[in-house]
């Protein structure tokens, strides 16, 4: 062996890395810049194309975009149902229904390509929806936050635009919204502005991928099925529901799929399937800052745990060692007993763990861990047991005993040779 071919292994190695990386910010962030070296969007587009993804690239428009974006293909997106498909990307009713009106305003042509569409008015989105029974802060969450933070919408003062996702929409489920563009709610007198010549330029195109690099086998199809429903699902999918992950060959695809998009099929104790990132590519958009909770949201999260998990099995009312499975649950006039919390901020942070899947609400105002704390693997469980003994307990010996050995254990910064270590959760 040359000297040449370890050196050029290592490249290899990096390249494969920071593609998963990159996938893993699209995860996160829904839309990133396109300043990426080449073979490293290379290495993305192929690893995405084995799982039956597409990355976009978008160009132009009305705000020179330079941006990429992960859509489906044709074959594996998950439905072309339009409230099939809020629902799949996590939207609740208010914002499905403000997205709903955002598109009909910006695609008023039905023929024409949803993408870049034409502007329109915050206002008037607001008087529609909450004209129809919406709750007015909902909506203005929706427009403000939610839509924009998974790529639908862009905000520019009081004009909106659809968002880079829109672009990145598999073609079946572009014909399936026009099929449903009828029952989209309009704007009085359509309220979009005049003619189709307000829209600007953009261009939206597949990053070509080497055929030879993607998964083709004649199980081919259904790996990609399973992963399209693992990677949409925000629970656990009972074992049941998918029957090709019985098969090991089927399995072993599944899994050599999501290993460059620095993901990993996972089995919850139950015998249910999920996805979740793996631990060198947590670690390093945890260290980049991508996707990360605030400080706020990491203490109310502790908070919500501590009363529905930590006290109740101290109590024996939690009789194992899953986060979820009981029905405890925590009021915010509960966790706001807590005053060194504002009880705004700990309502806004709950709003963003719920958002992130990690708490879940059973009823109005009562709140539970959520489905996304069962992606975790059983060494992050572990120390996520242990950072509660060193909230609830900090001066007992079992936490100078944790704090001790984690003391001694050097942290490992990740690189392109950890790519094949185990996996982590949906959100670092």
């Amino acid at each position: 062996m040359s000297s040449a071919e370890p050196e050029q292994d290592g490249r290899d190695h990096e390249v494969a890395f920071q593609a998963a990386l990159l996938l893993g910010r699209l995860r996160v962030c829904q839309v990133v810049p396109a300043a990426v070296p080449g073979p490293v969007l290379a290495a993305a587009a192929a690893a995405a194309a084995r799982v039956g993804r597409r990355l976009v690239r978008i160009t132009g428009g009305p705000q020179a975009l330079d941006a990429l974006v992960l859509g489906w293909d044709g074959e594996s997106a998950p439905s072309p149902n339009p409230s099939l498909l809020a629902s799949r990307l996590g939207l609740p009713p208010i914002p499905t229904l403000v997205w709903a009106a955002c598109l009909r305003a910006a695609w008023p042509e039905p023929e024409r390509a949803p993408f870049p569409g034409l502007p329109f008015q915050r206002t008037r989105i607001l008087e529609l929806c909450v004209g129809l029974g919406a709750d007015r802060e909902s909506v203005e969450r929706a427009l403000d936050r939610t839509l924009p933070g998974t790529g639908l919408i862009t905000a520019s003062a009081s004009e909106l635009r659809l968002g880079p996702a829109v672009a990145a929409l598999p073609r079946t489920t572009v014909e399936g919204l026009r099929r449903g563009h009828h029952l989209l709610p309009a704007l009085a007198e359509d309220g979009s502005p005049a003619g189709p010549g307000r829209s600007q330029p953009a261009s939206a195109h597949t990053v070509p991928v080497d055929e030879d690099q993607v998964l083709d086998t004649s199980d081919h199809y259904a790996v990609r099925s399973a992963i399209a429903t693992l990677e949409t699902s925000r629970r656990t999918v009972p074992r049941g529901d998918l029957p090709a992950l019985t098969d090991p060959a089927v399995r072993a695809l599944a899994e050599a799929a999501l290993l460059p998009c620095g993901r990993q099929l996972m089995q919850t104790a139950d015998g249910n399937w999920t996805t979740g990132y793996t631990d060198p590519a947590a670690d390093a958009l945890v260290q980049e800052g991508t996707g990360t909770l605030t400080d706020t949201e990491r203490a109310v999260l502790a908070l919500v745990l501590l009363r529905t998990v930590a006290i109740p099995r101290a109590r024996g009312r939690h009789r194992h060692s899953r986060w979820t499975g009981e029905p405890h649950s925590v009021t915010l006039q509960e966790l706001a007993t807590n005053r060194e919390i504002p009880k705004v901020a700990i309502n806004a942070a709950l709003r963003g763990l719920r958002a992130a899947g990690l708490v879940a609400e059973t009823t109005t105002g009562r709140y539970i861990p959520g489905p996304a704390l069962e992606r975790l693997p059983e060494h992050r469980s572990a120390l996520l047991w242990e950072d509660l003994i060193l909230v609830g307990r900090p001066d007992g010996h079992l936490a100078a005993a944790i704090v001790r050995r984690r003391d001694r254990t050097p942290a490992q910064p990740p690189t392109g040779d950890r790519i094949h270590d185990n996996e982590e959760t949906d959100r670092p």
